[in-house]
């Protein structure tokens, strides 16, 4: 059974609100100021369709403008998203039941996924393929190569993580209860947001919802460089994964 590499047996990337709460233990009881609309290169909404009209989530609770936002996403059925943090990017398009994309690991390399249920094929690029050979004394992946297995393979569900096809049938809820502070619509990348901020030891995760048109949660900020930023778009877009076609090998056991 081969070694998995630690970055790639942990989870991938914390987009739930009980990620966030986890990582910011001090929510509860920290302090509640809102913080303003970060700029990242990651948070890039697309821009509202024209003439979008106001949907009103400004007059939601903290919550319900949370809830309602992750409920919209989910119940477009598909969405791409494009995510940021300090060792990983990744952009995929994600539905319940597939997901497709590239994924890249800072100082590791990059490869491409497909899946589709519970299969999944990979395939790295060179740099990729040399860290997980010199990381586990074998000689593994061939550059170029797709691998297929089923979610039971560990290296396999490792590096599918990244696809979060829980949100469309699971959606993330924050409870009334939750420390959470809602700030007045404001204007993210030319689009009109509502944003919802926790805040503990010193760290924010903000999460914005759309203002007008459906109330989509289009993006996620934290300042902390171990938490991902997040944009959502290309609402209900169809994925449209496709299995490999030509030589594929059977990925390694683990």
């Amino acid at each position: 059974m081969p070694f998995i590499p630690a970055s790639l047996a942990r989870p991938a990337t914390a987009l739930a609100c009980a990620a966030a709460l986890a990582s910011l233990t001090a929510c509860a009881g920290g302090d509640t100021n809102s913080a303003s609309a970060q700029s990242s290169s990651a948070t890039r909404p697309a821009a509202a369709p024209s003439g979008a009209q106001p949907n009103g989530i400004e007059r939601k609770t903290a919550a319900e403008v949370y809830n309602l936002s992750h409920a919209a996403n989910a119940e477009a059925g598909s969405s791409r998203q494009q995510m940021s943090r300090s060792d990983a990017e990744s952009d995929l398009r994600v539905s319940a039941t597939e997901c497709a994309g590239t994924v890249s690991l800072r100082d590791t390399g990059s490869y491409d996924l497909v899946l589709k249920k519970d299969e999944a094929w990979v395939q790295p690029d060179a740099s990729f393929a040399k860290w997980m050979n010199e990381a586990t004394g074998e000689e593994l992946l061939t550059a170029g190569t797709w691998y297929h297995a089923t979610l039971e393979n560990r290296f396999i569900s490792s590096l599918a993580s990244y696809c979060h096809t829980d949100q469309f049938t699971s959606p993330d809820t924050l409870d009334d209860d939750t420390t959470a502070t809602k700030g007045p619509v404001t204007t993210l990348d030319g689009r009109r947001v509502v944003p919802v901020t926790l805040t503990g030891n010193g760290e924010t995760v903000t999460w914005y919802a759309a203002a007008t048109g459906e109330p989509f949660h289009v993006a996620q900020v934290s300042s902390r460089e171990d938490m991902a930023d997040v944009t959502y778009s290309d609402f209900g877009t169809p994925v449209k994964a496709t299995a490999p076609s030509g030589s594929v090998q059977e990925a390694p056991t683990g």
